[in-house]
């Protein structure tokens, strides 16, 4: 069975549907800018994903979400272990479930590469913060300088229930969220390098 592509081509839904339907054993790998999945199946059933820092459901979640890369089924690939066996559709469901919800988490977290810090001078009364669990647990790990995706691989969240966490602190105005400091570099040398090369076209300009 030949069957690779890529994901701007086909959904992968469409893909894990149609392993299940012809029950079939063998390994799904799925490569996109900077990570890499694998979803293993037995008769069509999924006994095991992981991605480079996830596994499971919460592989299987995050890669549905990728819709560009590419993708190829390897035939009696097998398995490195046996974790789940779950008929495909029970994860799409769940899946399409978790995809609404970062929509909605996406208003105020556009990307799991932001920075977190708290508010200085927070709009709220100590009387009001009445924080979970979880919420103290994240707050202890804020240090101004982690994103989000550190900040959940520190915390062993899954990065959609660090992200929920954030959510409910950011709209409470305890944090907030900064650019990646890199990425911030990397945009000013990018423009530094531009207006240099103006410069040179606009002398080369003058000289002739």
């Amino acid at each position: 069975m030949a069957l690779q592509g890529e994901l701007e081509d086909f959904e992968l839904t469409d893909i894990l549907q149609l392993i299940h339907l012809c029950k079939k054993n063998g390994a799904l790998e799925i490569e996109t800018e900077g990570n890499r999945g694998e979803i293993y199946f037995e008769n069509g059933k999924v006994i095991y994903a992981k991605t480079i820092d996830m596994v499971n459901e919460d592989a299987i979640h995050y890669i549905l979400r990728w819709t560009k890369g590419k993708f190829m089924f390897t035939l009696e690939r097998r398995a490195p272990e046996r974790k789940m066996d779950v008929p495909i559709q029970n994860l799409i469901l769940d899946a399409a479930k978790q995809i609404d919800e970062w929509k909605r988490l996406e208003k105020l977290i556009p990307s799991v590469e932001m920075i977190v810090d708290f508010v200085e001078d927070p709009d709220v009364s100590t009387e009001e913060i009445n924080l979970s669990p979880d919420e103290w647990k994240i707050l202890s790990l804020i240090t101004g300088e982690r994103s989000i995706r550190e900040i959940a691989h520190l915390a062993k969240f899954t990065e959609f229930n660090a992200a929920k966490v954030f959510y409910g602190l950011i709209s409470s105005g305890l944090v907030k969220l900064k650019k990646p400091q890199k990425k911030e570099d990397e945009k000013k040398a990018e423009e530094k390098k531009e207006k240099k090369e103006v410069k040179k076209k606009r002398g080369l300009f003058r000289r002739g």
